[in-house]
Formats: C-alpha cells, sequence, structure tokens
C-alpha cells in the first residue's frame, strides 16, 4: 500500500491529514522529489502538462506525486484528492481518494461533468463529514463513500493542568473559510463591553490582507509549542466559518481543553457533538452571546466542565482510531484486486 503525501506548510508538526500515516506504519509514503534535478526536471514536467489539468491548484510537487502513483499498480491512498488527483485517475492500480473541501466548494473546484468522469475512477472515495457524504453519492454507489473522520494528536495537543485564571482570552486561529466579517463583529461587542478586560488574539495567515480590529493581537507563524499554550491559556475559542467539512483548529482546541463556539455549518456539529456552542451562519450577535456566555462561567465548575467535555469529544478522533477505520477501507481494496 502507497500514499502520496504533500505537507501542508502552515500546518503544525503534529497537525495536519497527512499524520494519519503515522500511525499506518504498513502504508509506504509517496512524497515530491528532494534533489535539484528531479526538481528541476518535475518544474519541465509540470509547466507542459498541469495547463491540461482542470484543479485549481496543482502545483509542481503535487503533479510529481500523482506521476508517481500513475506509473505504480499498488494499492494507492490520494491524501488530498482535491489538489493531487487527475492523472493518477487513469492508474492501473486500485485506488482510495480522500477529499477534504465542502460540497460547494467541490461544486467551484470542478464542472459537474467532470464530476461525474473523475469521481467512478477511483475505487473508493474517504469523506470526512456527512454533507461530503451525500455529494459523492450522487457520483458514485454508496457503498464506495466512506466517512472516516479527521483525526487529532492528543498526545501533542493536551490539557493545562490547570485552568487559566488571569485575564480571559479570546482565541481565534485559521485563515481557509473564516467569517471575518462576524469575527471583526464580535470583538467590536466583545471590546465595547469588555475593554481591556478581555484578551483578544487571532494566529491565522498573510495578517497583512486585511484590517483587524485594534484591539486584536494578530500572530502569523507562530511555533507548535506556543499554539497549543495559546490553546490551553485561552477561555474560549471562537471560530467562525463560511463552511468548513473537518477543521484541524477546531480539533486542536478541543484536544487542549478550550471551550470553543464555532459556526454550525457545514461537518462542525459532526466533530463537536454536544462539547460546543454552535450560533447560527453569519448570526453575529448570537455568537458574542456564546463567547458572552463562557467568560461569565470563566473560573467556575461549569467552565471546568466545558473544558473536560471538549477534551473528551477530542479523544473520540484520536489518530489511532482514526486510523484502524482507514485500514477497513484498505481490506476492502485488497480483497477486490
Amino acid at each position: 500500500m502507497i500514499a502520496s503525501v504533500v505537507r501542508v506548510p502552515w500546518h503544525t508538526a503534529h497537525g495536519g491529514y497527512d499524520r494519519l500515516l503515522d500511525h499506518l506504519p504498513e502504508v509506504r509514503r509517496i512524497t515530491p522529489p528532494a534533489g535539484p534535478l528531479a526538481t528541476r526536471a518535475t518544474g519541465q514536467a509540470h509547466r507542459l502538462l498541469a495547463r491540461s489539468c482542470p484543479l485549481p491548484f496543482y502545483p509542481a510537487e503535487h503533479f510529481a506525486t500523482d506521476l508517481h502513483l500513475l506509473a505504480s499498480r499498488s494499492a494507492a491512498h490520494v491524501l488530498y484528492g482535491d489538489e493531487q488527483y487527475w492523472f493518477s485517475r487513469r492508474r492501473l492500480g486500485p485506488t482510495a481518494v480522500t477529499y477534504h473541501q465542502p460540497p460547494a466548494h467541490l461544486q467551484q473546484h470542478l464542472p459537474a461533468r467532470t464530476w461525474r468522469k473523475l469521481a467512478p475512477t477511483a475505487e473508493h472515495i474517504v469523506v470526512l463529514d456527512p454533507h461530503q457524504q451525500a455529494f459523492f453519492a450522487d457520483l458514485v454507489p454508496a457503498d464506495r463513500v466512506h466517512l472516516v473522520p479527521h483525526g487529532i494528536d492528543i498526545t501533542a495537543f493536551t490539557p493545562a493542568p490547570a485552568p487559566p485564571s488571569d485575564r480571559p482570552l479570546v482565541l481565534t486561529v485559521g485563515w481557509w473559510l473564516r467569517d471575518w466579517n462576524v469575527l471583526d463583529a464580535v470583538h467590536e461587542r466583545l471590546h465595547r463591553r469588555y475593554g481591556d478586560g478581555v484578551e483578544l488574539v487571532v494566529v491565522t495567515r498573510q495578517p497583512r490582507t486585511r484590517a483587524w480590529h485594534p484591539a486584536a493581537r494578530v500572530l502569523e507563524g507562530v511555533a507548535e509549542q506556543t499554539l497549543v499554550a495559546l490553546y490551553r491559556k485561552a477561555a474560549v475559542m471562537l471560530l467562525p466559518l463560511l463552511d468548513a467539512t473537518a477543521n484541524n483548529a477546531l480539533l486542536e482546541a478541543m484536544a487542549c481543553g478550550t471551550p470553543v463556539v464555532a459556526t454550525d455549518i457545514g461537518g462542525i456539529r459532526h466533530y463537536t457533538g454536544e462539547a460546543a456552542q454552535l450560533p447560527p451562519p453569519g448570526d453575529a450577535v448570537a455568537a458574542t452571546e456564546a463567547v458572552e456566555k463562557v467568560l461569565a462561567e470563566t473560573g467556575t465548575t461549569a467552565h471546568a466542565a466545558r473544558r473536560a467535555s471538549a477534551r473528551e469529544r477530542a479523544e473520540q478522533f484520536a489518530w489511532p482510531l482514526v486510523a484502524d477505520q482507514m485500514r477497513s477501507v484498505y481490506q476492502l481494496m485488497e480483497e477486490a484486486r
């Protein structure tokens, strides 16, 4: 069994979907070429051939792993189908493909007629939430679509020995499909009510591409140790979203025992269960009220219960458990050979 791997540069050392393979030692990783000559050759081939690939994001390193899979007849798992699975659709070995983007984004990704041709070329499709499952079940037989959740390293992301007792921190992490309008509105409402009594922190990519609330402290490129410390310190994690399947920041925060307020959209409820407050999409008032409810509980047994509930929920997505579910998909591939 082989798997194509591209490390997402903004994920932390113990974050990201490729960490799944740490718990599947029987799977051989296919990575982009590292040497200068191979890298140069891949770049030249990419410039020539990638023009015929309709995927909106298909850089040279993804192209290289795609060609490697095409040349192999081994059973293979494409970890990021959204941006790695195109030429390898013609491979002769059995293939499982994981897709990460929400259905609405997938529909923008490729035309419907292309999805109808592309999806059936994979023997098995792995999805991260029930909405994706429904999307692909319209394209291939339902028994070829498998809901295997995203996982989290519960040994790297752990709760603080004692809950924070100083100025409450409202933390937001990430950038993809974030609802910045809601975040700005919540920050304004919180600042008006609490002033400097509440700390507002955002950890994100490319922070200089937009204006932030003047009371917010915006961080970029923080080390994993710093990020874990922020999760542990936070009184509440605020995650306003435009859409989602799984979400790394959500799972990381819950594993650190951080109470979460996240938009009730896409696959979020599938991951949080009852362990988070889920205001409706686009509702800054409801999001603010949910944050304030958690802030009011800071230092109480109710807040401690929220922290314990978040951690317990994250433990259900520990990578060893997810890896066992993925092995079941691999077994189906081997049985069909």
